[in-house]
């Protein structure tokens, strides 16, 4: 994973991208670790080509415990691209993780993953 800052908010925010990119035919998961202040603004997750999968999923893992995880979105199955952006940002805390998962997408394709935050 590659976090580069982007970005500044008016009002002093820094806006961060989080990268990586799987293997040929491998599910990536894209773990963000909460912090103090972090705003998850949106995802972006592409295919090389036309994928078999079914579909990519933007969720909680809670720092309360599994009971507390869930699923804030589910893509479409075998789209190229998926977009998932929250009304307002989605807040998290200090023990909270966002994970963006792409399932494997066959053969010799390949996803590559992108996050934005605002972090303070």
């Amino acid at each position: 994973m590659e976090r580069t800052q982007v970005g500044t908010t008016p009002e002093g925010a820094k806006i961060f991208r989080y990268t990586d990119v799987s293997a040929a035919n491998t599910l990536l998961a894209l773990t963000i670790a909460g912090g103090i202040g972090r705003r998850f603004l949106h995802s972006v997750v592409k295919y090389s080509a036309t994928p078999v999968q079914a579909g990519v999923t933007v969720g909680l893992d809670s720092g309360v415990g599994a009971a507390y995880d869930g699923t804030f979105n589910t893509g479409t199955a075998n789209a190229q691209t998926t977009v998932y952006q929250p009304v307002g940002g989605l807040l998290f805390g200090g023990d909270d993780a966002i994970v963006v998962t792409a399932p494997a997408g066959g053969g010799v394709i390949t996803a590559a993953i992108s996050v934005y935050t605002e972090e303070r």
